[in-house]
Protein backbone atom coordinates (compact mmCIF):
# COMPACT_ATOMS: atom_id res chain seq x y z
CA UNK A 1 0.00 0.00 0.00
CA UNK A 2 2.78 2.46 0.80
CA UNK A 3 4.19 1.58 -2.75
CA UNK A 4 0.75 2.76 -4.11
CA UNK A 5 1.03 6.07 -2.60
CA UNK A 6 4.68 7.00 -3.71
CA UNK A 7 3.74 6.28 -6.93
CA UNK A 8 0.76 9.14 -6.49
CA UNK A 9 3.27 11.13 -5.17
CA UNK A 10 5.38 10.81 -8.15
CA UNK A 11 4.84 14.04 -10.67
CA UNK A 12 3.07 14.39 -14.02
CA UNK A 13 5.98 15.12 -16.06
CA UNK A 14 7.05 11.54 -15.36
CA UNK A 15 3.69 9.91 -17.14
CA UNK A 16 2.28 13.06 -19.58
CA UNK A 17 2.97 13.08 -23.00
CA UNK A 18 5.54 15.18 -24.57
CA UNK A 19 4.26 14.99 -28.68
CA UNK A 20 1.86 17.55 -29.13
CA UNK A 21 -0.47 18.57 -31.31
CA UNK A 22 -0.65 22.14 -30.97
CA UNK A 23 -3.58 24.39 -32.60
CA UNK A 24 -3.19 27.73 -33.78
CA UNK A 25 -5.74 30.23 -32.15
CA UNK A 26 -6.66 31.52 -35.45
CA UNK A 27 -6.79 28.68 -37.66
CA UNK A 28 -11.08 27.86 -38.99
CA UNK A 29 -12.82 24.80 -37.70
CA UNK A 30 -12.11 22.85 -41.25
CA UNK A 31 -8.37 22.28 -40.31
CA UNK A 32 -9.37 21.23 -37.00
CA UNK A 33 -11.89 18.94 -37.99
CA UNK A 34 -8.91 17.61 -40.17
CA UNK A 35 -6.08 17.39 -37.58
CA UNK A 36 -8.98 15.50 -35.31
CA UNK A 37 -8.84 12.82 -37.87
CA UNK A 38 -5.63 12.81 -38.30
CA UNK A 39 -4.75 12.26 -34.91
CA UNK A 40 -7.04 10.84 -32.42
CA UNK A 41 -6.42 12.23 -28.85
CA UNK A 42 -9.44 13.15 -27.47
CA UNK A 43 -8.52 17.39 -27.07
CA UNK A 44 -6.02 19.53 -28.45
CA UNK A 45 -4.47 22.44 -26.65
CA UNK A 46 -5.01 26.28 -28.22
CA UNK A 47 -2.05 28.31 -28.54
CA UNK A 48 -1.34 31.89 -29.87
CA UNK A 49 2.36 32.50 -31.38
CA UNK A 50 4.09 31.58 -28.97
CA UNK A 51 3.07 28.25 -27.19
CA UNK A 52 1.10 29.79 -24.34
CA UNK A 53 -2.08 28.14 -24.00
CA UNK A 54 -5.32 30.08 -24.54
CA UNK A 55 -8.09 27.39 -24.34
CA UNK A 56 -8.86 23.42 -25.13
CA UNK A 57 -10.85 22.13 -28.25
CA UNK A 58 -12.45 18.42 -27.96
CA UNK A 59 -14.04 15.68 -30.00
CA UNK A 60 -17.39 17.47 -28.41
CA UNK A 61 -16.57 20.79 -29.72
CA UNK A 62 -15.71 19.88 -32.65
CA UNK A 63 -19.38 17.89 -33.20
CA UNK A 64 -21.05 21.09 -31.92
CA UNK A 65 -19.52 22.44 -35.00
CA UNK A 66 -20.69 19.50 -37.43
CA UNK A 67 -23.74 20.29 -35.92
CA UNK A 68 -23.87 24.11 -36.35
CA UNK A 69 -22.47 23.83 -39.97
CA UNK A 70 -25.93 21.60 -40.52
CA UNK A 71 -27.98 24.99 -40.74
CA UNK A 72 -24.37 27.44 -41.96
CA UNK A 73 -21.83 25.34 -43.78
CA UNK A 74 -19.69 28.40 -43.22
CA UNK A 75 -18.83 27.44 -39.59
CA UNK A 76 -16.28 25.58 -40.85
CA UNK A 77 -14.34 28.86 -41.80
CA UNK A 78 -14.80 30.03 -38.17
CA UNK A 79 -11.69 30.21 -35.80
CA UNK A 80 -11.23 27.67 -33.43
CA UNK A 81 -11.25 30.22 -30.65
CA UNK A 82 -15.46 30.70 -31.51
CA UNK A 83 -16.09 26.90 -30.22
CA UNK A 84 -12.75 26.27 -27.49
CA UNK A 85 -13.29 26.27 -23.85
CA UNK A 86 -11.28 29.34 -22.17
CA UNK A 87 -10.15 29.44 -18.94
CA UNK A 88 -9.30 25.78 -19.11
CA UNK A 89 -8.26 23.79 -16.03
CA UNK A 90 -3.99 22.77 -16.58
CA UNK A 91 -1.70 21.21 -14.26
CA UNK A 92 2.12 22.21 -13.58
CA UNK A 93 4.72 19.14 -14.85
CA UNK A 94 5.28 18.83 -10.49
CA UNK A 95 2.26 18.58 -9.66
CA UNK A 96 1.24 15.11 -8.08
CA UNK A 97 0.01 11.96 -10.18
CA UNK A 98 -2.64 12.24 -7.48
CA UNK A 99 -3.51 15.49 -8.37
CA UNK A 100 -4.09 14.94 -11.80
CA UNK A 101 -6.45 12.04 -10.70
CA UNK A 102 -8.59 14.04 -8.66
CA UNK A 103 -8.83 16.98 -11.32
CA UNK A 104 -9.59 14.33 -14.19
CA UNK A 105 -12.04 12.85 -12.15
CA UNK A 106 -13.97 15.91 -10.86
CA UNK A 107 -13.93 17.68 -14.02
CA UNK A 108 -15.35 14.66 -15.81
CA UNK A 109 -12.60 15.77 -18.62
CA UNK A 110 -10.12 12.74 -20.65
CA UNK A 111 -7.08 14.87 -20.75
CA UNK A 112 -5.39 18.25 -19.68
CA UNK A 113 -2.86 20.18 -20.90
CA UNK A 114 0.39 20.51 -18.62
CA UNK A 115 1.70 24.20 -18.77
CA UNK A 116 5.13 25.54 -17.02
CA UNK A 117 5.69 28.75 -15.52
CA UNK A 118 4.62 30.52 -18.64
CA UNK A 119 2.14 29.02 -19.66
CA UNK A 120 3.51 27.38 -22.42
CA UNK A 121 2.41 24.08 -23.01
CA UNK A 122 4.93 21.24 -22.54
CA UNK A 123 3.03 18.55 -22.57
CA UNK A 124 -0.75 16.69 -21.79
CA UNK A 125 -1.25 13.81 -19.15
CA UNK A 126 -4.38 11.66 -20.37
CA UNK A 127 -6.67 8.90 -18.46
CA UNK A 128 -4.68 6.41 -20.80
CA UNK A 129 -1.25 7.99 -19.32
CA UNK A 130 -2.82 7.95 -15.52
CA UNK A 131 -4.16 4.30 -16.32
CA UNK A 132 -1.02 3.25 -17.03
CA UNK A 133 0.77 4.22 -14.23
CA UNK A 134 -1.77 3.18 -11.64
CA UNK A 135 -1.76 -0.33 -13.59
CA UNK A 136 1.97 -0.68 -13.19
CA UNK A 137 1.10 -0.16 -8.91
CA UNK A 138 1.48 -3.95 -7.42
CA UNK A 139 -1.70 -5.43 -5.82
CA UNK A 140 -2.32 -4.31 -1.90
Amino acid sequence: MAYASARLAAPVESVMTRRIVFILEGIPMSEVRVLAAQYDYNAFPIVIGDGRLVGMVTKGDILRAAQAALRDPGVWQAPVSRFMAHGVLALRPGDSLETAVDSLVESGLRSLPVIDEQSRVVGMVSRNDLMSAIAAEPAA
